[in-house]
């Protein structure tokens, strides 16, 4: 197992912690879709899928908006990340009536084709991930990772310089 990232009182970071952890499992989880569904689809794009094809499913529209809010990814990452899915195939990207800005995201014949390969790799990953944690440590984590978070986006909101 890899060293805590350690500070000058020899205390770990646990920001520095996440940030290896979350790597580790990016790394892990765009090779086991390349490998199990598609060589073109990393991790943070077979989640956008897998998100898309959930929504398309239930008839609920989906925004580029709502990706940014769900992935917590700012806009320009999630331009780029969907050009290059529609471009690829696996995506439309359609302007609407009522607001030409906004465009409806919904999966191409390619995009459904891999939508359930990608859900079965995705529970895969997850259950092999979650190996040797019960029920009771996941709750608590996730417990934790939700305050972590909200306390990330504290602290960003404070930090912003006034106007």
């Amino acid at each position: 197992m890899p060293e805590p990232n350690t500070g000058p009182d020899g205390a770990g970071h646990l920001g520095a912690d996440i940030h290896c952890v979350s790597h580790a499992i990016r790394r892990a989880l765009d090779a086991a879709i390349a490998a199990r569904v598609s060589p073109e689809l990393s991790g943070a794009r077979g989640m956008v899928l897998g998100c898309i094809a959930r929504r398309n499913r239930e008839g609920v529209p989906v925004y580029q908006r709502d990706i940014e809010e769900r992935f917590h990814i700012r806009r320009s990452s999630v331009t780029a990340l969907l050009k290059a899915m529609e471009q690829d195939g696996f995506i439309t990207r359609t302007a609407v009536k009522q607001d030409a800005r906004l465009k409806s995201l919904a999966l191409t014949e390619k995009g459904w084709a891999c939508a359930a390969a990608l859900k079965s790799c995705i529970e895969q990953f997850e259950r092999e991930l979650c190996a040797g944690l019960d029920d009771k440590a996941l709750a608590a984590l996730r417990a934790a990772l939700a305050q972590l978070l909200q306390n990330a986006g504290a602290l960003a909101r404070s930090a912003r310089p006034a106007p």
